[in-house]
């Protein structure tokens, strides 16, 4: 389920609320916020006062796949889209952060309220 989210952030990263091209932007914004986030968090203590910020982070990149999922409708997918540089690094932090003991699981915690938004619509 976790590698379903992380594939989720490299879609929206790859297309774009109004176009394509819109979304792809705020995909790519928010995809580098949270890996400029999760790059500053060293420690399972860290991790765990920035829950807050990530949950935040984790629900708008919902938002943003929701907002593909209606665009969808109306308008075709942009063929082949390419992850970004935003989504490697990441990944990347991603990659780093689940190494740590007891990190995966806080940061697993973060993403339940944003995969329940997405399960439901």
């Amino acid at each position: 389920m976790k590698r379903w989210m992380v594939f989720s952030l490299l879609f929206l990263t790859a297309c774009g609320p109004s176009s394509w091209g819109d979304i792809r932007a705020e995909g790519e914004a928010e995809t580098r916020k949270l890996a400029y986030l999760l790059h500053d968090i060293n420690t399972k203590d860290q991790l765990q006062k920035e829950l807050p910020r990530l949950k935040k982070r984790f629900n708008r990149m919902a938002d943003l796949t929701l907002q593909v999922r209606q665009l969808k409708e109306t308008s075709p997918l942009p063929e082949n889209p390419e992850p970004s540089q935003a989504s490697d690094q990441l990944f990347a932090e991603l990659a780093r952060l689940y190494e740590m003991p007891g990190c995966r699981e806080l940061i697993e915690s973060a993403q339940i309220e944003a995969l329940q938004k997405l399960e439901i619509h």
